[in-house]
């Protein structure tokens, strides 16, 4: 029946755009960590992981496409830093509950084997190696007072309202 083959098609052709746009991330993406300030209490250095796509402004559909299908990130368009080079348009993701949600997955299934998926390969696992040390408390509501027997969410220094004023006197 039509719809059917229609529904077939549209999915090949889905998969179809998924690769080539896993081919552009090949040749075009980066996998990098940066350096946050302030370190965590413990002196460990906080990390932020990005995954970018920088191309020249005549493939900004390109761009477009692989941010439309991530549905995630950020695009910025970038004046020639040099009269002799053209303005650039790129794609960057930097939030961890965005890789897991959106880069993560697409990468496991479109990029092929080669050195790109080499970097992504070692970046996935520091990333969740990281996010393992280190997980987020978003979504868990407002931290609580670290006195004993007090559930009050906290203002400062890991104490609520009433024991902040106690420890500092204002």
């Amino acid at each position: 029946s039509p719809p059917v083959l229609f529904l077939g098609s549209l999915a090949a052709t889905l998969e179809l755009a998924g690769y080539t746009l896993g081919g552009l991330v090949a040749g075009e993406g980066s996998f990098y960590r940066q350096r946050r300030l302030p370190p965590y209490a413990d002196g460990t250095e906080r990390q932020r992981f990005v995954f970018a796509l920088e191309m020249a402004e005549r493939d900004a559909p390109l761009v477009a496409a692989l941010r439309g299908l991530l549905q995630a990130g950020s695009s910025t368009r970038r004046d020639r830093p040099r009269p002799n080079e053209q303005p650039t348009v790129d794609v960057r993701i930097t939030s961890n509950r965005q890789h897991l949600r959106t880069t993560v997955p697409f990468m496991d299934r479109f990029l092929l084997p080669g050195a790109k998926r080499v970097q992504y390969d070692a970046w996935r696992s520091d990333l969740l190696a990281y996010l393992e040390a280190h997980p987020t408390r978003w979504g868990r509501g407002p931290s609580v007072c670290s006195e004993p027997d007090c559930t009050r969410p906290v203002r400062g220094r890991g104490l609520c309202r009433a024991h902040y004023y106690r420890a500092t006197g204002y």
